[in-house]
C-alpha cells in the first residue's frame, strides 16, 4: 500500500475524507479516528454525498467503497478494510481506530512455539498495530482488547497475552517469549589485533555510517527514494569494508550485504527493523570483545556515539529546505540521539581531550535556518573524527568474546527510574537500547514502578 510518508514517531497528523455509496447504518464511518490508536495522531473521516476524500497531512486522494466493508484510495492505490463492528479501519501498514488507547502491552520481539523452539515468530508493534513475520511472510494484526489481539489473514484467530507478557496463547498452541538477553558464541574467533588511530577512526566512522542508514530509513516514505538507496548503499559498503579490516570483530557480514540488496524492493518499516537488529547484534559483539585499551576506554563508546550521531545527522538532513522551525517531535528525536551520543562518548574523553563536548548543547534545533542544525551536527562529527584520528590511544583486541549474562538495558532503566524517585525499572523494548543506554536518556524505553 502506497501511503504518504508515515513515521512511528508521534508527529503525524492525518485528516481523512470519505466517499460513499449506499451505506448501511453500521458502515457509517464519519468522525474522528486515531492512527494505531494513538491519541496524538487523530484522523478525521468526512463524507460529501457519494464522494470520499482522504487527506494525510498535505497529501490527498479521492476514494470509494469497493464493497460494504472495504474502501479504496485511488491516488494512493491502497485498500483498507473495516474490522468487525466497524471500530477499526485496517490498512497494510497501520490501523485507524474509533477510540484512542495506549495501554497495550509490548509484545515486540522474538517468539517461538512452546513445543517446537525452532518455530520462530518475530513481532513488530506500534501501539495497537502488529506485524508478525513467520517463514518469510509478514502478517498484520491488531489488539482487540488490552490483552488480546487478532490476525485477519489467519481467519481472525485471536490470541491472549499472559499477564507477565511471557507467553501468547492461541486456541491450538502457545508461543513463548525468546530471551532478549544476548548470548554470544564465537566458533570462529577473530585474530588478535592492535587498533590505533587509523583503525579506531575507521571503526567510529563505520558506526556513524550505520547510524545514518538507521536515521535515513526512518525519515523516508513507504519505500526508499533512489537518492536514499544510493546513500544507504554507500554507508553499508563502508561498514562492510570496515569489518573486513578490523578482523577481531567477528560478525556475519552477509547480513549487511543482504540488507544492502533489499534496499530497492523493501518497505522502509521492514528496513528499519532489520537495521535495528544489525545494530543490536553488532553491539553485542563489540561489547563482549576482550579488549585492553589505553586509559581504560572501550570501543563501545565509539560505537554508540557513532550510531547516534549518524542518526541525528540523518534526521536533521531530512529537514533541510523544509518549513522552520522543525516540528517539536522531530527536535525531540534529534535531541535524544545527541544526548545518547554525548553520554556514550564521555567515558572516551580521556583519549580525545581536544574534543569539545559542549558542541552537543549548541545545536540549534529550533533555528529558522533549516540547514543550520544539520551543519552543526556535521561539525561535531568531523571534529570527533579528527580527534580520534590524532589520538595516541590504542586498544588490543583479542577477537575472543565472553557471554553476556543479564541485561545492561535493564540496569540503565533501573538507574533512570531511581533518579525520578521510583524503586525499580526495566527495559520494555519500545526503543533501541545500545550498550545499556536507552536511546535519548528518557523514560520512553523504561517501565518504572
Amino acid at each position: 500500500m502506497k501511503l504518504p510518508p508515515r513515521f512511528f514517531l508521534l508527529f503525524s497528523i492525518c485528516v481523512v475524507g470519505i466517499l460513499p455509496i449506499q451505506l448501511t447504518a453500521q458502515n457509517q464511518i464519519v468522525g474522528t479516528w486515531y492512527s494505531n490508536g494513538r491519541a496524538e495522531m487523530p484522523c478525521t473521516i468526512t463524507q460529501q454525498g457519494n464522494n470520499l476524500v482522504f487527506t494525510i497531512g498535505t497529501n490527498s486522494s479521492t476514494g470509494y467503497f469497493s464493497n460494504a466493508t472495504t474502501v479504496f484510495v485511488t491516488q494512493w492505490n491502497a485498500y483498507a478494510t473495516l474490522t468487525a463492528g466497524a471500530q477499526g479501519l485496517l490498512w497494510s501498514n497501520q490501523i485507524w481506530t474509533r477510540s484512542p488507547y495506549s495501554g497495550y502491552p509490548s509484545i515486540q520481539g522474538s517468539w517461538s512455539l512452546s513445543t517446537q523452539p525452532q518455530e520462530l515468530y518475530t513481532i513488530e508493534q506500534d501501539n495497537t498495530f502488529l506485524a508478525i513475520t513467520y517463514q518469510g511472510k509478514k502478517l498484520v494484526g491488531f489488539f482487540t482488547s488490552a490483552n488480546t489481539f487478532t490476525i485477519p489473514e489467519w481467519s481472525y484467530a485471536t490470541a491472549s497475552i499472559a499477564a507477565d507478557g511471557s507467553s501468547i496463547t492461541w486456541s491450538n498452541q502457545v508461543w513463548v517469549k525468546k530471551s532478549t538477553t544476548a548470548t554470544v558464541t564465537n566458533n570462529n574467533p577473530g585474530t588478535t589485533q592492535k587498533l590505533c588511530r587509523a583503525e579506531l577512526s575507521v571503526f567510529y566512522y563505520a558506526a556513524q555510517s550505520l547510524g545514518t542508514v538507521w536515521g535515513r530509513m526512518a525519515t523516508e516514505p513507504t519505500m526508499l527514494s533512489a537518492e536514499a538507496i544510493a546513500a544507504c548503499t554507500d554507508a553499508l559498503n563502508n561498514l562492510d569494508a570496515t569489518l573486513g579490516v578490523i578482523q577481531c570483530i567477528v560478525f556475519d557480514r552477509i547480513r549487511i550485504r543482504n540488507l544492502r540488496g533489499a534496499l530497492a524492493g523493501t518497505s522502509t518499516r521492514q528496513l528499519v527493523a532489520e537495521t535495528e537488529n544489525i545494530i543490536r547484534d553488532l553491539q553485542v559483539v563489540v561489547q563482549n570483545l576482550k579488549l585492553s585499551c589505553d586509559n581504560n576506554v572501550s570501543l563501545s563508546a565509539l560505537y554508540v556515539g557513532g550510531i547516534h550521531l549518524g542518526a541525528a545527522q540523518a534526521w536533521a538532513s531530512s529537514r533541510q529546505c523544509m518549513p522552520t522551525p522543525m516540528p517539536a517531535a522531530i527536535q525531540n528525536v534529534i535531541q535524544n540521539h545527541l544526548t545518547t551520543a554525548s553520554n556514550a562518548l564521555t567515558p572516551y574523553s580521556a583519549c580525545i581531550p581536544q574534543f569539545d563536548f559542549s558542541g552537543f548543547g549548541r545545536v540549534n534545533l529550533g533555528s529558522i535556518n533549516s540547514i543550520l542544525p544539520h551543519t552543526q551536527i556535521a561539525g561535531i562529527e568531523t571534529q570527533l573524527l579528527w580527534t580520534i584520528t590524532l589520538s595516541d590511544c590504542c586498544c588490543t583486541c583479542s577477537g575472543d568474546v565472553t557471554s553476556s549474562t543479564g541485561s545492561d538495558c535493564d540496569a540503565a532503566c533501573e538507574s533512570y527510574c531511581k533518579s525520578i524517585g521510583k524503586q525499580y525499572g526495566k527495559f520494555n523494548g519500545k526503543t533501541v537500547c545500545l550498550l545499556g543506554v536507552v536511546s535519548g536518556g528518557n523514560s520512553s524505553g523504561c517501565d518504572c514502578w
